[in-house]
């Protein structure tokens, strides 16, 4: 999996994962990414889906990890370009429950315009 990143607003960072997203070195990759942008005090985040071609059980913990330590740090994370297959899993899951899911990576990035990042339903 590659992961390319983003910074079209003051603060939000999006990061467009290309690829599988599962259990081991694709699910390491992301925790390094995200890793990177806490360090860099960087909290509001969209992954951006739309390249990824599948994803397993470990890929949806992934997320949802990544959606905890974010939030931990007061911030949050979208997800944007998701369809088929992975909406699927992430609705099965319940995840769509737990992080706001937008249809492009730039509608998800405006919902980070005012001064608070949104609050998941």
């Amino acid at each position: 999996m590659e992961i390319t990143r983003k910074e079209p607003a003051p603060g939000v960072v999006v990061l467009e994962l290309r690829g599988p997203l599962q259990m081991g070195m694709e699910c390491k990759r992301l925790e390094n990414a995200v890793d990177d942008l806490l360090s860099e005090k960087k909290t509001r985040v969209v992954l951006d889906l739309s390249n990824v071609s599948k994803v397993d059980c470990g890929g949806v913990g992934k997320i949802v990890n990544c959606l905890s330590r974010l939030r931990v740090a007061g911030g949050s994370l979208c997800l944007a370009g998701v369809s088929g297959m992975i909406g699927g899993v992430l609705k099965m899951t319940q995840v769509d429950r737990l992080v706001k899911i937008y249809p492009t990576a730039a509608e998800a990035v405006q919902s980070f315009a005012g001064p608070q990042a949104p609050a998941a339903k």
